[in-house]
């Protein structure tokens, strides 16, 4: 269609001013106005063909998630961040491998690992450290220790109206807070988010005497179970740092099987029961 007596004025006047602005500017701006003035002609162009588009997006099913993939730390790892030579890469979510399952012994075979693990069978049997129970007066059996230090119903839930006035104020969280006066009466708990007092928490890569005293305490006692009792036995760590250690190095690299985990291609652990 031809333009009208207006458009073609319209077209003049902005050829016109145009030409004045390109005698005026530098080439660096000359190249930005010619752009805008395509972009111009383009959109006047298209005006009357443009319309909205609905982007389709996928349909989410309910029930399925897709897996995301999850850096795990090195720290975690127990791998030494100086080294580039890591042995649990990312794994990629939508690898089909990695949907597979497998259990300690068909993960060690599928690796090529000579692996000769400990055999756990998922708990723990043991009790506090006997040198850290005797240095602090802890009973030597649970229900001696829960009923010399105040008794009561068990329960897993956590109330501010438990934690002992030293321990307020020190911006933990309830759960550390109230577990830091059970010492004597819940060591388990106690020994879950704190070490003995005289120690201080290690952080950062496990060393080799804290790797060793884990493997021997899993060797004497069992693990898999009662994560603040085994940790008192690794005097640096904490029960959470030796629960994710074990899921995190002492699986994956052999030291220890639990037939209650499955691993994936790359190593990382899955709780079946």
């Amino acid at each position: 269609m031809e333009a009208n007596e207006y458009e073609a004025q319209r077209e003049a006047r902005i050829t016109k001013n145009y030409e004045k602005l390109r005698d005026l500017v530098n080439d660096s701006l000359q190249r930005t106005i010619e752009t805008v003035y395509a972009a111009e002609n383009e959109g006047k162009e298209n005006a009357n063909a443009r319309r909205r588009v609905r982007v389709p997006t996928r349909k989410r099913v309910r029930g399925r998630k897709k897996p995301v993939a999850v850096r795990k730390s090195r720290r975690v790892r127990g791998v030494d961040p100086s080294t580039s030579d890591d042995p649990h890469p990312v794994e990629d979510p939508d690898d089909p491998e990695e949907a597979k399952l497998l259990t300690c012994d068909e993960y060690y075979a599928a690796r090529g690992m000579d692996a000769t693990p400990v055999r756990s069978e998922g708990f723990f049997t043991g009790w506090v450290n006997d040198e850290v129970r005797a240095r602090y007066g802890i009973a030597d059996d649970p229900d001696k220790a829960w009923n010399e230090n105040g008794g009561g119903q068990f329960t897993f839930k956590i109330s501010k109206k438990d934690i002992q006035a030293q321990f307020r104020g020190r911006g933990w969280s309830d759960a550390k807070a109230v577990s830091a006066g059970l010492m004597l009466k819940n060591p388990n708990a106690y020994f879950y988010r704190h070490v003995a007092p005289h120690e201080t928490q290690a952080q950062g890569n496990w060393t080799e005497e804290e790797h060793s005293a884990f493997l021997e305490t899993a060797r004497k006692y069992g693990v898999g179970t009662k994560w603040g009792l085994f940790a008192s036995h690794v005097k640096t760590r904490v029960g959470y740092q030796c629960s994710a250690y074990y899921r995190e190095v002492m699986l994956p690299e052999g030291l220890i099987a639990d037939p209650r985990f499955r691993l994936t291609a790359t190593g990382r652990t899955h709780y079946v029961g």
